[in-house]
This record gives structure tokens, sequence and C-alpha cells, in this order.
């Protein structure tokens, strides 16, 4: 691997880390470099905090809400949408991380130097998961905050905010996981897609006819969560279990992508 002064750089990681340094800064150059990361945060504020402008002004037109309902409302909202249009923006975004370098020859390519085929999965992970919740939770929700106080006054309450965008976060995770691990799986980016829009867009479904344990087992309460918590709400006293059975779910998703990957013939 180089990097983009086409100086080599020694692998000194051993094992399943080895040359994780070089694909991990690769893999950032590709999410940061050139100021693509510029456009990805004009999109996200876009789809956002735009959203929220546009519920607030429509709530404050239709005067029958006041300034704290409408706070309500657009919190509700951002969080709720949030959730929703990250997941879908991971699966599109990441369908064709680990398909596209089968199909090119890249990953045998990469594979056959210095590095193992653990780190070259965990490295697509962590840049893909900082360049998510950078762009498209962090830095919208900062921006929400300078919208809170000039629309209504006042920013949310830091703690049950924070609590709110935990779940955003741990939703977004999960999502990101499932898209790698079906990458593993498949070699084509229709069945990655089809399946993760499928069970994100599912969970809109299922918990009308499907026994209540079905649902908390999986990550579709969090979306409701997420504005609850922030909003400071009385919440389902099972809440915690979609949150645990979520972070578990991540877990195992990642364990069978480096399992897959690792057995993968090139």
């Amino acid at each position: 691997m180089t990097t983009a002064n086409s100086a080599l750089q020694p692998v000194a990681e051993r094992g399943w880390q080895r040359g994780f340094g070089n694909l991990f800064r690769n893999e950032n150059n590709l999410r940061w470099g050139r100021y693509r990361w510029i456009m990805s945060a004009l999109i996200w504020l876009a789809i956002l905090n735009g959203f929220v402008f546009l519920v607030a002004f429509g709530e404050a037109d239709s005067g029958r809400s006041t300034p704290a309902e409408i706070a309500a409302v657009c919190m509700n909202v951002f969080m709720t949408i949030g959730a929703i249009a990250t997941a879908v923006g991971v699966v599109v975004g990441v369908q064709g991380a680990i398909i596209r370098e089968k199909q090119l020859g890249t990953a045998a390519w990469v594979l056959s130097k210095p590095a193992s085929r653990s780190a070259f999965v965990l490295a697509k992970m962590l840049s893909h998961s900082l360049a998510f919740l950078g762009l498209s939770l962090l830095l919208p929700s900062l921006v929400f905050y300078g919208q809170s106080q000039m629309l209504w006054g006042k920013t949310p309450a830091a703690l049950p905010f924070l609590g709110g965008w935990l779940v955003m976060v741990l939703h977004l995770l999960f999502y990101l996981a499932l898209t790698l691990m079906l990458g593993t799986l498949f070699s084509t980016r229709g069945p990655v897609a089809g399946i993760g829009l499928g069970f994100l867009f599912g969970g809109q479904i299922v918990p009308n006819f499907a026994p209540e344990w079905v649902t908390l087992i999986f990550p579709w309460p969090l979306a409701n969560l997420a504005p609850a918590l922030a909003l400071g709400q009385e919440v389902p006293s099972a809440w915690p279990i979609p949150v645990i059975a979520t972070a578990v779910w991540t877990v195992v998703f990642m364990g069978v992508a480096l399992w897959r990957f690792g057995r993968e013939e090139f």
C-alpha cells in the first residue's frame, strides 16, 4: 500500500492486524480525500437539518402549535428521520465496499501483500464508521443545536439528547455491520442492497403481526426510542432489550464477516 506521496510504509503489525495501518489510511483517503467529505456533509445537512427547517416553518405557519411543541416535533423528526436516513445511506453507500474489490481483483492484489484478511475487513468497518458517524450524525446534530437556539431560543437538554444520539449511532453501526457481512456472503450488490433495505423497511411492517419478542430482539424499535430519550419522555420498560440485542447482532455480523472473508478464495 502507498500513501499520497507514494512513499512505502513498512508494515510493523503481526497476525490478524498485519497491514491494518496502511489499509486504514487508504480507506480514509477514499472517504476524505479530494474534498469528497464536503459534498457528503452538505447532502446530510440538507436531508436532516433542511427537513427540520421545513417542519419548523410549516408548524409555525399553521399557528396551531407553541414554540415548545414545535421544538418537540422537530426533535422527533430529526431523530426518527435521522436513524432511518442514515441506515439507508449506509446500505446504499457501503453495498459495494467489499464486492467491488472482489470483482475488480483488488482484494486479491492487496492480500498478496503483507496484509491480513481480518485487517482488510476491519479497516473498512472503522473507516466507514468514522465517516458516517462524523458526517451524517455528529455534524447535523451540532447544527441542530444551533437551529434550536436560533428558532426557539434554547438548546436541547444535553444528557437526554446524547442518549438519543447514541441510540442512533448503534442503529447505524448495526446496518453497517450487516452490509459488510452481506458483502462477504454475496458476489453481486443486488442481494446486499435488497436484504439490507428490506430488513430496514420490513421493520415498519413486521411488528404489526409478529410477536413482541421478535420486534424486541432487532433494531426496529430504536428509531422511536431515540427521540423519546432525547425528549425525556417515558420509554417502555423493555427498552434495554433492543439496545443490547442490536449491539450483540452488530458484533455477530462482524464476526461472520471476518470468518467468511477469511475463507474467500481468490
